[in-house]
């Protein structure tokens, strides 16, 4: 691969994709939260989003380096300056991860940039990754900081049909490179998250340098498509159906007969996947699950800055509104509830398109529940905890299913962080961390069982302040992204120094 690029020691974090590389500016706008000393080959733009962590500012990022095309990086020389936080650092990582994601660059999935970026880097790993451009634009190679670099795949507009086709052709071209990148052998370690033809090539890759190879299966993808073939109730037409049926055996093939086999160890997104996963013969003993998390830094400064009371007999939903989701089982929870407790009132925090929301409104109308159910729409992120923190009880439905079983949802670990007591129903990684932590109740998918569980915590302040209490030190101690960076990091350093990188074992952060 060549040598590492060097930068500078200070500790700014990276968003992954954070910027788009290709930009040519002599100096960035430190108004605009940027750093002033940057190559003039990269452009440093900091997204603002409400979802995710911006960009770390606690110092400027120094120097990265951006060279095009897939060839060697040459470290950057940096003048030392008094107005800069700039010391040139020739310490070599001790591991080196080549980490190819189905997600496109730039991306500001959280259980990338949070879990990977500012928390893997952090424990002395540095990554290269391998990602298809989101916009238009020709393959090069971006030069983030000193520790983290990417592969960054061609991509042509796709608007059309052939322009998805041409689009896919690139991304199957740019996947076939990962198996030379990976053959180079200057990887500890290749990783190769949700896609199937990459983990094949990723596979012989570090196979040929006598690399380790994981796989990282965050989402059971082919058995998504296979069984939209098998469920009736989804409306497809019979072409796609059989799209549908082609790709998700095939899919399935490489990834249970091929991929998984092969690898050296498997992470996995939850306990239920893990006992899937293991159901099609892949031993337990080489699979970690690494669920999802949210980063406490933020939610910890926003406690502190905003103290609020909760509001009497609020209940609160936050996500997404989409018709699929059945967010009209709230509704007739509400209904329910206010029979028992007539004030209680219910706050829809997220939005969906038109029809779904017209969807929700209707029934709330036909329930007669117009002027107790209100619907936010979207908005700002700390604007959406802010009305969670203001909930007296918080509630989180998952329709059952047999995909969303194996998922690991956000929604109850955030409301826990915040302080609030919830509700929500049967799903394998909710019903653990409702368990374990105890700040809330777990419930059938039923609507009498969802409000008899509200009503009883409506009516006992001194259980929701105790359900309450429990949350916040439960997620920073298991669901936080710099506790799971530290318990993955010091997983990735045991199954890189055992002979066999096989072993290990199946619990995460074991």
């Amino acid at each position: 691969m060549g040598s590492r690029p060097r930068g500078c020691s200070c500790h700014a974090r990276l968003v992954v994709g954070g910027f788009h590389a290709g930009q040519s500016r002599s100096s960035i706008d430190p108004a605009n939260g940027m750093g002033s000393c940057c190559s003039p080959w990269l452009a440093w733009c900091a997204h603002s989003h409400a979802s995710i962590l911006s960009l770390s500012q606690r110092h400027p990022l120094c120097r990265p380096h951006d060279v095009s095309g897939y060839g060697d990086v040459r470290p950057v020389r940096m003048a030392r300056a008094t107005s800069q936080i700039c010391i040139m650092t020739q310490t070599e990582k001790k591991l080196r991860l080549l980490y190819s994601t189905r997600e496109k660059y730039p991306t500001y999935r959280v259980d990338l940039t949070e879990l990977f970026s500012a928390g893997i880097v952090s424990h002395e790993i540095s990554i290269d990754w391998h990602m298809q451009r989101m916009e238009p634009g020709g393959s090069e190679l971006a030069s983030l900081n000193a520790q983290e670099r990417v592969f960054v795949g061609a991509s042509v507009r796709d608007r059309n049909l052939p322009g998805k086709a041409v689009n896919h052709l690139l991304g199957l071209w740019h996947d076939t490179r990962l198996g030379f990148l990976a053959a180079r052998g200057s990887y500890d370690a290749v990783q190769v998250r949700d896609k199937f033809y990459a983990g094949l090539t990723g596979l012989i890759g570090a196979r040929l340098a006598g690399a380790r190879f994981f796989f990282w299966m965050s989402y059971p993808y082919p058995e998504e498509d296979l069984f939209k073939v098998r469920d009736q109730e989804i409306h497809l037409s019979p072409l796609r159906r059989l799209f549908y049926a082609l790709r998700g055996r095939f899919t399935d093939f490489l990834l249970y007969r091929l991929v998984l086999p092969r690898a050296d160890h498997v992470f996995v997104q939850s306990d239920r996947m893990c006992e899937d996963v293991a159901a099609r013969g892949i031993p337990v003993e080489r699979m970690t699950p690494v669920p999802m998390g949210i980063s406490v830094d933020r939610i910890r400064a926003f406690r502190a800055e905003v103290v609020v009371e909760p509001e009497a007999n609020t209940l609160l939903y936050m996500g997404t509104l989409i018709k699929v989701r059945r967010i009209d089982f709230l509704i007739e929870v509400l209904a329910r509830v206010r029979e028992r407790v007539p004030d209680a009132r219910l706050i829809l925090v997220g939005d969906a398109p038109e029809d779904d929301m017209r969807f929700l409104r209707e029934m709330a109308d036909r329930l007669g529940l117009t002027e107790y159910v209100e619907f936010t729409g979207f908005v700002p992120m700390e604007e959406a905890w802010r009305r969670v923190a203001r909930a007296a009880v918080c509630l989180s439905p998952f329709r059952p299913s047999p995909i969303l079983d194996s998922t690991s949802p956000t929604k109850v670990v955030e409301y826990l962080a915040l302080g609030r007591p919830v509700v929500a129903n049967e799903h394998p990684d909710q019903s653990k961390v409702l368990g374990e932590s105890g700040a809330g109740f777990v419930v059938p998918y039923d609507v009498d069982a969802f409000a008899e569980a509200v009503v009883r915590l409506l009516s006992d302040r001194e259980l929701r302040e105790t359900m309450a209490a429990k949350g916040p030190a439960y997620v920073e101690k298991e669901r936080s992204y710099e506790a799971l960076s530290a318990r993955l990091a010091e997983k990735y350093r045991r199954l890189l120094t055992l002979e066999d990188g096989a072993e290990g074992e199946g619990e995460e952060g074991k």
